[in-house]
Parts: C-alpha cells; sequence; structure tokens
C-alpha cells in the first residue's frame, strides 16, 4: 500500500478499442493533473516489465485504490468468459482483485468502478456493484469532481463541530445583552438577493456611522456582496477593512475563509494553463497563422458549431453539395482533418479569426477578475490596459473588451465561445445568451462575436 500524501492509483481497463484507449488515457492524465498519482500501462508499454503479471500484481497490492473501468468488453473477461487467449490482462487482473476482496479484512473499498456512460454501468462486475460508482463524461470536466473527492479523501460536507447546548430552559435568569447586528445591515443583506448593487449602496451609506464589530460586520457584508457580483478586487478590499475594524470571533473567520478562496480563484485564474493563457494563446496562434494551433484551443463544441456555419453558409456550392452534413462538419471539426475541403475551410476560418481579432495586441491583457459561470466555465474578459491586469467591472464605465467563454474539459482549459453564450450545434447552429446577472457583464464592444462565426 502506498504511504505518501498523494494516493496512487491504479487503472484496470480492457483493450476495447483505440478510442476507449484514449479516454482511459485522458482520464488518467486529468487525474494526475488533479494530484492524484494515477497509473496505468501506457506508460510502461514502450520499456515492458519482463513479466506482466508479476507488474499487474505489483500495481494492484501498491494502489491506494484501483480504478476499475468497465465495459461490456471488460466485464467478459473480468468473469473469466472471453475466448482463450485473449484479454489476458483484465483476466489475471480480475483474478487478482476477487481474491484482494475474498480475503480483505478492511472495511474500506479499495477498488472504484468508473463508466465514460451511464449505458455501461450494467457491465460493472457484481462483486463490486455495492460499492459507490463514478461515470465520467469526456465532455464533461465537471464530473470528474466527485471522483477526485474519493481518491483525495476531501468530501464535500463535513459534520458541524457540536458546540455546547444552548440555555434554552434558563428563563429565571436575567437576559444577557447580545450583540445583534444593525438592522440597517441585515435590510441591506436581504436586499443583495434581488439587488445587490442597491445592497452595496445601502451598506457604504451606512458605513460611518458605524463602529466595532458592527463597522466589521458591514464590510464582511459589502465583500460579499461584491463577491457574488465578480467584483473580487473591491471584495479584498472589503474583507480586509472588516478584519481591521475589531471584528468579532465569526466576521473574523467569515472574512479570512473568503480572502482565501478570492486569492484562491485569482491565481487559478491567471496561473499557466489557466484561463486567461489559454485565451492569450489562441490570438496568439491566430495572429502567428498558426491555425492547427488555434483549432486545439477551442473546445470540440465550438469546433463543431464552426464548421456547421461554414458548411450552411455554402450549402449551395458545389463543392459542398455532394457531402452528407454531419458527416462533412464531423469530418472538418476534427484537431486535424483530412478531408479534401480541410485546407479551403481552415483558410476561410483564419481570415475570420485574424478579423475578428485583429486589434488585439500586446498592449491587451486580461481586464477582469474571475467570472466563473457554473462549475466548468468561465468569462475571461481581454482588453486595452497596457500590458498591465486591471480590475474592471461594470460600475468602472464603458470599456473596450473582448469576451471569451472558457470550457474546463478534463482539467484544460478551452474556448467555448467569443461572447457569453454557449454555443449549440445545429443546422443552421445558433447559441444560448447567458444573462447579464449571471456573468456580470454587458458587452460594450464584443470583438469576434459574429466575425468569428459563433453566432
Amino acid at each position: 500500500m502506498h504511504t505518501g500524501s498523494t494516493p496512487r492509483i491504479f487503472v484496470s481497463y480492457s483493450h476495447d478499442s483505440s478510442e476507449h484507449r484514449e479516454r482511459v488515457l485522458n482520464l488518467v492524465q486529468a487525474l494526475r493533473r488533479n494530484g492524484v498519482d494515477a497509473w496505468a500501462d501506457f506508460f510502461v508499454e514502450t520499456d515492458p516489465p519482463a513479466n506482466w503479471p508479476i507488474w499487474m500484481h505489483t500495481q494492484v497490492e501498491e494502489a491506494d485504490f484501483v480504478l476499475v473501468v468497465a465495459t461490456e468488453t471488460y466485464a467478459r473477461r473480468f468473469n473469466q468468459k472471453e475466448a482463450p487467449g485473449i484479454g489476458a490482462g483484465v483476466r489475471w487482473e480480475g483474478t487478482l482483485i476477487t481474491a484482494d476482496i475474498y480475503y480483505s479484512t478492511t472495511e474500506k473499498m479499495k477498488y472504484i468502478p468508473v463508466v465514460f456512460s451511464p449505458d455501461d454501468a450494467p457491465h460493472i462486475p457484481k462483486l463490486l456493484s455495492l460499492t459507490n460508482r463514478y461515470v465520467v463524461s469526456p465532455d464533461d470536466d465537471s464530473s470528474l469532481i466527485p471522483l477526485l473527492r474519493h481518491l483525495l479523501q476531501s468530501p464535500e460536507f463535513v459534520p458541524a463541530q457540536i458546540g455546547e447546548a444552548p440555555p434554552l430552559l434558563r428563563r429565571e435568569s436575567d437576559p444577557v445583552a447580545h450583540s445583534t447586528m444593525d438592522p440597517r445591515i441585515s435590510a441591506a443583506i436581504l436586499l443583495g438577493d434581488s439587488n445587490p448593487l442597491a445592497a452595496i449602496n445601502d451598506i457604504t451609506a451606512t458605513l460611518d456611522s458605524l463602529r466595532g464589530t458592527q463597522r466589521a460586520a458591514a464590510y464582511c457584508a459589502l465583500g460579499e456582496l461584491n463577491q457574488r457580483l465578480g467584483h473580487w478586487a473591491p471584495a479584498l478590499t472589503a474583507y480586509q477593512r472588516a478584519l481591521e475594524s475589531n471584528p468579532d470571533k465569526q466576521t473574523t473567520e467569515i472574512a479570512g475563509r473568503n480572502i482565501r478562496l478570492a486569492l484562491d480563484a485569482m491565481d487559478a485564474h491567471f496561473r499557466d494553463g489557466g484561463p486567461v493563457d489559454t485565451a492569450n494563446k489562441f490570438v496568439k496562434a491566430v495572429q502567428k497563422k498558426k491555425m492547427t494551433r488555434a483549432w486545439e484551443l477551442l473546445t470540440p463544441k465550438l469546433r463543431l458549431v464552426l464548421t456547421q456555419a461554414w458548411i450552411w453558409a455554402n450549402r449551395d456550392h458545389p463543392n459542398v453539395m455532394p457531402y452528407e452534413r454531419d458527416e462533412l462538419a464531423s469530418s472538418l471539426a476534427g484537431v486535424k482533418s483530412n478531408h479534401p475541403l480541410a485546407k479551403d475551410f481552415m483558410a476561410t476560418q483564419l481570415g475570420e479569426f485574424q478579423n475578428a481579432f485583429s486589434a488585439i495586441d500586446e498592449t491587451w491583457g486580461a481586464a477582469s477578475n474571475p467570472r466563473p459561470i457554473g462549475i466548468d466555465y468561465e468569462l475571461v474578459l481581454l482588453s486595452p490596459t497596457g500590458g498591465d491586469v486591471i480590475i474592471w467591472d461594470e460600475r468602472t464605465g464603458p470599456l473596450r473588451t473582448a469576451p471569451f467563454l472558457m470550457k474546463q474539459l478534463m482539467g484544460q482549459w478551452r474556448v467555448e465561445g467569443f461572447s457569453p453564450a454557449y454555443p449549440i450545434p445545429g443546422w443552421p447552429p445558433s447559441s444560448e445568451e447567458i444573462p447579464a446577472e449571471v456573468t456580470n457583464y454587458t458587452a460594450v464592444t464584443d470583438l469576434g462575436s459574429n466575425e468569428a462565426g459563433n453566432e
């Protein structure tokens, strides 16, 4: 058993097809990028062990957890129902797993079934069907989170500490004067659910009349309202002033926790490989005419929408008409397409990208703090900043911005759109506008929204 702080994971899977192997490899790499020492036979194929059965036994024995990627093929081999000479690896791993479970004295389950589609759930070996199972979708990075919580032993919910029982029955005692929140702050907090900007103004107007813990509570509430709106810089300032205003214990804990959350979010926002960095890499690839690299930095859904938009616009062209639309779109949307029309499509798309983002140069930078939209989406705003990061929100006033909707797929950020809208494949393709109250953004100048083909 591995004893380090990073959990060691061995992935048991069947070689169903090249597509399935790629999905398994992407899962292994995503786990590794997220703090899990995941391992599989991919990494030793070029330097194979002298004895594969012994290698497999060692991997299973030393792993903290073994992920069993269940498919119909895997189940057949695990259950020893495959034709002789086929799938020996899974049959041997199945024997090891069965024996380990039979003789195990621990109450914790080491073997975790994983499927890439709910349709594969019936193929989970019966021996493993009574424990937690996880569906990990290759197109939805958030589906990895429940499995990561299991492997990293990081539960979403933890029980609160049991405190001292309140003196509910001591009616004979004298009433104790407890400090209560100023009613103006309470009213503003309630208002914040429907009109956070008005609530911010109301709290700001009361600050000069408040002292001590009440002033600290007001600043803390101000920070939470700004944070809810995505105005991270004023939120951090408010939390800091809360800590400087003689706060009580609860306010101190809330302000300190939220400062850490805000700083962690900003670090993830601006780090290498993060959403801002990926948006900038896409723009630079376009400007350097490296279309293959730019194409790789788009999500599969956006690539499909862009190809569909091109096919739809040219549907009456004699070079396009002979091809079945869905097959043509699927082929052109690939990272590297060998289709006869791929060269023409890529040249046209590169020209549209260059026109859309021609104004962005080295004087542009990130114009906003993190603007998360759901668990795996984020809106990145690029703007003329002189090359620096500037903090901007709607109250700052008009600002020329280029919005990029970013999506995280298996731990990697990709461009999902060139406006605050979800792309929707179809004939013709379309989009679903993300409400301004979700994005905390109202466009002033959207570079590249229609010009780039994301209609």
